[in-house]
């Protein structure tokens, strides 16, 4: 059975546009010049082996384990691209709540558990990143002897900060198109999805595409993962359900 199309970009049989909201979408200049950036970084970054469908789906853990399944996509590519596959997907959830939660307070308390956990999955993952390259310098890019100066161990530390920086801008850009291939593609999420109510479907899809929108547009201006917690806040500060 095919995936259902979005409830607000569902176009007439007749081909039609379909509401506005879409076709502004699709005729934003700068947003699909910074997607094709996007784009082109998923398609050359070899950095590492990636799951290149990495959701909460695809996760299995229990207190001594974690496991991931479904690897059939991997390739090498850009390292951000699983990062922000996952952390778009708890945001999706997040977002779903607001149709499978009617009651304010148990909501916004899941709510909150779910941006803390987008919180410590960056922070975690740049915290053991930087720590096993700092322990285990031995790649070819920049080798231990390279930082082998008066002051050198500071511009290593430097060079990593600024390295996990971009990492961190491009996991918003990535996990944006993600939002935005999940709202108008053909292949939604069940969070979403299984939202039986198509107003209040349309409630959580219209905020995954403004958050997606400004997690790619505003990129180069991330420089915490508060800041793409915060785009989420700001986007659903007012949100009436």
């Amino acid at each position: 059975m095919s995936a259902p199309i979005p409830t607000w970009s569902r176009q007439k049989i007749n081909g039609t546009p379909g509401r506005p909201e879409v076709q502004a979408v699709r005729a934003n200049g700068p947003l699909k010049m910074a997607m094709a950036e996007m784009k082109e970084a998923y398609m050359t970054h070899a950095e590492a082996l990636i799951h290149s469908d990495l959701h909460t789906g695809s996760i299995m853990l229990n207190q001594e384990e974690t496991k991931v399944i479904d690897p059939e996509f991997g390739f090498y590519g850009p390292m951000a691209y699983d990062v922000g596959a996952v952390l778009q997907n708890l945001i999706l959830n997040y977002l779903s709540h607001y149709a499978h939660t009617p009651n304010r307070t148990e909501r916004e308390s899941y709510q909150a558990y779910l941006l803390d956990m987008v919180r410590d999955i960056w922070n975690e993952f740049a915290r053991k990143f930087d720590q096993t390259w700092a322990a285990n310098n031995r790649g070819e890019l920049v080798p231990a002897k390279y930082w082998d100066f008066p002051g050198g161990n500071e511009a290593f530390a430097e060079y990593r900060r600024r390295y996990l920086l971009r990492l961190l801008q491009e996991t918003a850009g990535h996990g944006g198109t993600k939002f935005l291939r999940r709202m108008m593609g053909i292949v939604t999420v069940w969070d979403i999805s299984s939202i039986a109510d198509p107003q209040k479907r349309a409630v959580a899809e219209r905020l995954a595409i403004r958050i997606g929108i400004r997690w790619v547009l505003e990129r180069r201006q991330i420089n915490s993962v508060e800041d793409l917690i915060g785009i989420v806040k700001e986007e659903t500060k007012d949100v009436e359900v």
